[in-house]
């Protein structure tokens, strides 16, 4: 419990979480909010594809992940440098050093910093994606947006499990860099560019497109819809996104433990 309080203590005594945070939470209500006043009287923001459910299950899915794209995609990738920064910035002004010595064991150290981290982003995430989606519907009225769909309520809490996924992520890279440029630089191209490049080649990106692992995450605030070319269902991909992250962080730590604390 001391390791976890040092690391809240960390966490809070510093801008640039602070800011970060502002940023998601400016971003999340600041685009949503956009996209329903744009829309407003358009009926919503989703175009079924053919094959799609005719139930209106595509419809509720794909329009709660676009309202909430502030949250899900730019609010993600803020909170995941900011967990890289978490760890290299300690690296840069060698405070980490300190910690190492009060907590001999160095994996306790990064588990609870991401402990920390992935609690910091449900308590921001889950409230933040509920006003998001109250916004839109204060807005929007035929936003076609159902507090009660199972798919609106996966856009909820999901969007907070993906983000805590990434968080990790962000932690275990940062740990595996060690410096800031690089560590944030490895998880935007890797997030961003290749994953999005490999899914679009030609042929290829048919093949690899359902094994790269930010796409598997991402699928699952949308859900499985006919034709997405995945060989499991949308649970399959968190799970499958999730041992990923856990291979990160381990690689992470143990990299951490065999590498001297400068």
């Amino acid at each position: 419990m001391g390791v976890v309080r040092s690391e809240r203590i960390k966490l809070t005594s510093t801008r640039a979480p602070w800011w970060c945070i502002a940023a998601v939470v400016v971003l999340g209500l600041g685009i949503a909010g956009l996209i329903a006043l744009v829309t407003r009287g358009a009926g919503g923001v989703a175009d079924q594809p053919e094959g799609a459910a005719t139930d209106g299950s595509f419809d509720q899915s794909s329009a709660a992940s676009v309202y909430l794209i502030g949250v899900n995609f730019f609010g993600v990738v803020i909170l995941m440098i900011m967990a890289v920064l978490g760890v290299t910035t300690e690296f840069r002004f060698g405070t980490i050093r300190t910690s190492f010595l009060a907590t001999p064991r160095r994996q306790n150290v990064l588990c609870a910093k991401a402990l920390v981290y992935v609690a910091l982003t449900f308590v921001v995430v889950v409230p933040l994606s509920l006003c998001s989606v109250l916004l839109v519907k204060a807005v929007n009225g035929s936003a076609g947006l159902d507090l009660g769909s199972e798919h609106v309520i996966r856009q909820i809490w999901g969007t907070a499990v993906w983000a805590a996924l990434c968080v990790v992520v962000g932690i275990g890279v940062g740990a595996i860099v060690r410096q800031t440029a690089g560590a944030v630089s490895v998880v935007l191209v890797w997030m961003l560019v290749l994953e999005n490049v490999a899914a679009a080649l030609p042929v290829v990106g048919r093949r690899i497109g359902p094994f790269l692992p930010f796409r598997n995450g991402s699928r699952f605030l949308d859900g499985d819809f006919p034709g997405d070319g995945y060989h499991w269902n949308s649970w399959v991909s968190l799970i499958y996104f999730g041992v990923f992250a856990a291979i990160v962080f381990a690689v992470g730590v143990l990299l951490v433990n065999r590498r001297d604390a400068g």
